[in-house]
């Protein structure tokens, strides 16, 4: 059994809302519209400077089709810089999706 930290705890949630959001090409705003949170909510809890609720979790993970479980499963060093990697590949892409758009 792992011993969480608490911040350690959040800095993994948030990490895991925003790779499966960008994954999905949502934004904040529309995540929070997804799953009934505000866009700020949702980059809180992405910052970890927020607790999520039980409730928001779940939503989350039905979203995602995630079992809660895997949200509280510890994420190696390893794992965790993947994602870190996908995430900084993903930002890029979707920041150059936006602009296209807002070009045409």
């Amino acid at each position: 059994m792992y011993i969480w930290d608490i911040e350690e705890l959040k800095f993994q949630i948030g990490k895991l809302f925003r790779f499966y959001r960008l994954s999905k090409k949502l934004s904040q705003l529309q995540l929070g519209n997804e799953i009934n949170l505000s866009g700020n909510q949702i980059g809180r809890i992405e910052r970890a400077e927020t607790n999520p609720t039980i409730e928001s979790l779940i939503k989350f993970c039905n979203f995602f089709n995630l079992d809660i479980l895997f949200i509280f499963s510890k994420l190696t060093e390893n794992e965790i810089n993947k994602i870190d990697i996908e995430i900084e590949r993903l930002e890029k892409e979707f920041k150059n999706h936006n602009k296209r758009k807002t070009n045409k």
